[in-house]
């Protein structure tokens, strides 16, 4: 077994060290694991550590004060910069769980992709489900969340839709266009042959479009996983965020930057720093394909914003409408997109029946008070 390099961004989080306990308690070799950790904390804050002392030096560690920090693409970078040469690489959020044995699973499934298909650079990513999906003794790991589609949203810039379940013992190799920032699995090299940019302050929506064509143009397939290795938390209602903590937050530089690389218009007004700038020969497109190859094959139609594709192999046509981004309520792989916030059924169930119970107190003092 072969060593395997995990990015952990954490902002604020005090799921993250059950998120470190994870990894080791189910890695089938974990003295091969190595942990790249760029922690974002108040003092104050729960600290990230690994209560077992066996592999605590294999975690590597960044400390930012939260004030400090420029977002989760800044951090990843950071995360980036610990690595040492480990054979593969993967990248997920500190808000994560994993299946047992997680890393062989991964390192097989990239093997077996090169030997049975075409592609020999190979990516694995998609939205993991759920967090609490794991609880679920009768889950079927082959029942894959699938990233089938894109729209533009309203900055203009290409955004995924929400995943949906794919048999992948039915459909084994399922290609997209699509890297999802919450799990990203490719050899070591490819980190090397398309390196993070320090220079995206405050990205986050944009960051995955972006990823995704800078890996497909130098030459790598992305693919979904042919069974489900990690499971992801997807609202934290009750954690801080960076764009809400940081009062000087703004993704603006980064987002026309963004906009820039993919030849999408810039917003109006706008004026990119130079150091932002200067990082674009360095961090931009791939070689082994032009960016028209990427959006005719992704089916994103830049004059008329609008996909033409879905990649889920179960469906035919194009891809779902896009979400009103003005405030919907929809469905994504594991839950419900409420307002653009991710919830499991569960939890929306919970939701629905407070806001019932909300409803009644109101009625009763309100029919109290009339007498």
């Amino acid at each position: 077994m072969k060593t395997i390099f995990i990015s952990v961004a954490s902002y604020r989080d005090f799921y993250c060290s059950k998120t470190l306990e994870s990894i080791y308690s189910n890695a089938e070799y974990p003295d091969r694991v190595i942990v790249g950790l760029c922690i974002q904390n108040e003092d104050a804050d729960e600290k990230c550590v690994l209560a077992q002392d066996t592999y605590k030096n294999n975690i590597r560690t960044i400390n930012i004060k939260a004030h400090e920090a420029k977002g989760p693409t800044w951090a990843r970078y950071l995360c980036a910069t610990l690595m040492q040469g480990e054979d593969y690489f993967l990248q997920i959020d500190s808000h994560t769980l994993f299946e047992k044995n997680w890393d062989s699973t991964l390192v097989a499934m990239i093997e077996d992709i090169k030997q049975n298909t075409e592609s020999k650079k190979v990516v694995i990513s998609h939205y993991p489900p759920n967090y609490d999906d794991i609880k679920d003794d009768s889950r079927n790991v082959h029942m894959v969340e699938t990233l089938c589609g894109s729209f533009f949203n309203d900055d203009g810039v290409v955004s995924f839709l929400g995943a949906e379940k794919v048999d992948m013992e039915k459909y084994k190799y399922v290609q997209t266009p699509h890297i999802a920032a919450g799990m990203f699995f490719c050899e070591g090299s490819c980190v090397k042959e398309v390196p993070y940019d320090p220079y995206l302050p405050d990205l986050f929506v944009g960051e995955e479009i972006l990823h995704s064509a800078r890996i497909w143009t130098s030459g790598y397939d992305i693919y979904t996983p042919t069974q489900i290795v990690v499971y992801h938390l997807y609202t934290r209602e009750d954690q801080p965020h960076v764009w809400d903590d940081k009062k000087t937050y703004n993704n603006k530089h980064a987002l026309n930057k963004v906009k820039m690389l993919m030849t999408m218009e810039p917003d109006s007004g706008v004026v990119i720093p130079e150091h932002v700038l200067d990082s674009i020969e360095k961090y931009g497109l791939g070689s082994a394909r032009t960016l028209q190859d990427y959006f005719d094959y992704a089916g994103i139609d830049l004059k008329n914003k609008k996909v033409t594709k879905q990649f889920c192999p179960h469906k035919t046509g194009p891809p779902p409408s896009p979400p009103d981004q003005s405030g919907s309520i929809s469905l994504y792989g594991s839950g419900i997109d409420l307002y653009g916030i991710k919830l499991s059924y569960l939890s929306a169930a919970f939701l629905f029946l407070l806001c019932i119970l909300i409803y009644f107190i109101i009625v009763f003092l309100w029919i109290r008070r009339r007498r």
